[in-house]
């Protein structure tokens, strides 16, 4: 557990890596639904970015390696269990119903320090409806069972939170901010209808310009301090695009609705207010879940979505 302004201080590291790693490009592949190999372009270098292990591609239930990254030595043991990569695959597909996984084409196995769990990113900014997903290995625990009290469930149901609320249905890529008539993040223009639009709605829009005039990281914290009760964890506070995936973490890993009248309540609430939310709900929890989240236990969440060289402001 970090002290109360950790969320800041490691942003500024994570997005100082970023720009790092992510200086070059160079070729991946997906496998397309007709089982066609496409070629792209991605954001990481022959290298990977920094902790990262092996790509693979996704089909359905299955995973098929792409390549390895060249590593330093401390990570190739890490690189070289492929048993724990495929438990680690397997326990998301167990969470998250094969109906649901659609947008995800690729998937990386990382090794974040301690620090970053997870991040996604488009294979395409333009389309918006295929993702990569990374889920560090070093923050996996116990795979044989599903306990939504653990930081790897937690992170990659807030992963998945991203991608369910950033894909090409909920997100139009290539509407620019003047003619958005909704909230606009760096991914595109919200649907009015999309979930990070009402909850941007909810507990941003009138806070919007004070949060865009933050410049350092105890402007962060006093803004998070300001308005703690807008936000389910400290970690919500960092943008709108990380607030809805934490929502929606929370939505999923506490055992029941909240009971109070914040705004951060207010938008779980909202959550609850979508059937095919509760669906989702009920089929993740249709696991034999051992423990819940304890609302507000989590202080640490370094997780991400990258959109290509440009991190959201203070995401991680």
């Amino acid at each position: 557990m970090r002290k109360v302004n950790w969320l800041f201080k490691v942003s500024f590291l994570l997005v100082a890596l970023l720009f790092t790693a992510v200086s070059c490009q160079k070729e991946d592949y997906y496998i397309d639904d007709n089982g066609n190999i496409v070629d792209v372009i991605s954001d990481n270098n022959d290298a990977g970015e920094e902790g990262a292990l092996t790509l693979y591609s996704i089909q359905g239930d299955n995973i098929s390696k792409i390549k390895d990254y060249d590593v330093k030595n401390k990570y190739t043991s890490y690189q070289q269990d492929v048993a724990k990569h495929q438990e680690m695959w397997k326990y998301f597909t167990t969470l998250i119903p094969l109906e649901y996984r659609s947008y995800f084409v690729e998937f990386e196995v990382i090794h974040g320090e301690g620090e970053l769990l997870g991040y996604v990113t488009p294979i395409n900014t333009e389309d918006l409806s295929k993702w990569r997903m990374g889920l560090a290995i070093d923050a996996v625990g116990d795979l044989s069972k599903i306990d939504l009290a653990t930081e790897f469930a937690y992170t990659s149901i807030h992963e998945y939170g991203h991608v369910l609320t950033l894909n090409h249905t909920q997100i139009d890529a290539l509407t620019g901010e003047g003619a958005c008539g909704a909230y606009h993040l760096e991914e595109g223009c919200a649907s009015p209808n999309s979930y990070i639009n009402e909850l941007y709605n909810i507990g941003w829009a009138d806070i919007a310009a004070e949060f865009k005039a933050i410049k350092n990281d105890n402007q962060a914290y006093d803004f998070y301090e300001k308005y703690k009760d807008r936000f389910v964890t400290e970690y919500a506070a960092s943008n709108p695009a990380e607030d809805v995936a934490e929502v929606f973490a929370v939505f999923v890993t506490a055992d029941n609705k909240p009971t109070g009248n914040t705004i951060a309540d207010k938008k779980v609430l909202a959550m609850y207010d979508h059937p095919e939310l509760v669906e989702l709900r009920d089929k993740i929890r249709a696991n034999d879940v051992i423990r819940a989240m304890v609302p507000g236990s989590w202080t640490r969440k370094a997780c991400k979505h990258k959109h290509h060289n440009t991190p959201h402001n203070s995401s991680l």
